[in-house]
């Protein structure tokens, strides 16, 4: 029996020839759709995995806080004036102070060094009274803030920290009430239709500031109505950011100050190495 011709075979040259290429075209096209589909779901589950990817230990800053500020040059002068922003139980703002106060004892004769509050709190009533109770040391017993500070930013206990600077909540009960009153403090904390992003209770008494200065969370520092950014939460990077500053730098300047950094939150622990570099982490932006 003679064997069957395969179709190619059963063609004519020409034919076989337009046959080969039409079947080549196809296997082209069909791999060209198999690598786009691929492509297709590869990035879809990319875009996924972006979406659900867990959020940094960083809190956001409420969407009602205004954006970022572009940098802005620090405008040299003869005083400067430094102001660090801060949320009395923010761990980086805490670790920031614990830099922050060497550098002022320095150089408290020769430039205007305060601490002040970021417009919004995240950590609570506690953090609310201890925002207004630093707020008043420093309006009415500006000798013993530094003192409760350093004690504070240490254990965290206030009424041990006022004991050791000769205070009490009595001799600040004028004080804070005033100051409730002015700045409604307690009412918007009592009002969480007031709070930004239905989740963070106001704290106006540096609104304005905060505003002006483009504050978005703590720590910020501010020299000379410029945001400083790249510090380092060291004590000696902190003295070099304020003496940079100066038009004429004063003789303390000369002095080193410790590169050690502490961690974050209360205590006075060494942090990881290259921890003080970690000039980003941050309670609200």
């Amino acid at each position: 029996m003679s064997e069957k011709k395969s179709f190619f075979a059963s063609l004519d040259s020409k034919s076989a020839l337009i046959v080969g290429l039409v079947s080549g075209v196809l296997v082209i096209c069909t791999i060209g759709f198999l690598v786009m589909l691929g492509l297709y779901f590869s990035n879809k589950t990319t875009t996924v995995a972006k979406a659900t990817a867990p959020a940094a230990d960083v809190a956001n800053a409420p969407s009602a806080q205004q954006a970022a500020p572009q940098p802005v040059a620090v405008t040299k002068s003869d005083r400067p004036k430094v102001e660090l922003f801060v949320m009395a139980y923010c761990p980086y703002g805490l670790q920031m102070e614990k830099a922050y106060l060497p550098a002022w004892d320095l150089l408290k004769a020769k430039a205007d060094i305060d601490v002040k509050f970021v417009s919004y709190a995240m950590h609570g009533q506690k953090e609310v009274e201890e925002n207004t109770r630093q707020y008043c040391l420093e309006k009415d017993q500006s000798a013993k803030y530094q003192a409760y500070l350093k004690c504070f930013t240490g254990s965290g206990d206030y009424k041990s920290c006022l004991g050791q600077v000769g205070l009490s909540d009595a001799s600040l009960s004028t004080c804070i009430a005033a100051t409730n009153k002015t700045y409604k403090i307690m009412d918007l904390f009592k009002d969480q239709t007031t709070w930004l992003s239905g989740q963070y209770p106001q704290y106006p008494i540096y609104a304005d500031l905060n505003t002006k200065y483009g504050v978005q969370g703590s720590p910020t520092l501010v020299i000379n109505g410029a945001q400083v950014d790249n510090v380092n939460r060291t004590a000696e990077s902190v003295k070099e950011a304020i003496c940079s500053s100066f038009n004429n730098p004063p003789a303390e300047c000369q002095q080193t100050l410790t590169n050690a950094s502490y961690q974050p939150g209360f205590g006075y622990e060494a942090a990881a190495a290259g921890a003080g570099a970690n000039a980003g982490a941050a309670c609200g932006s």
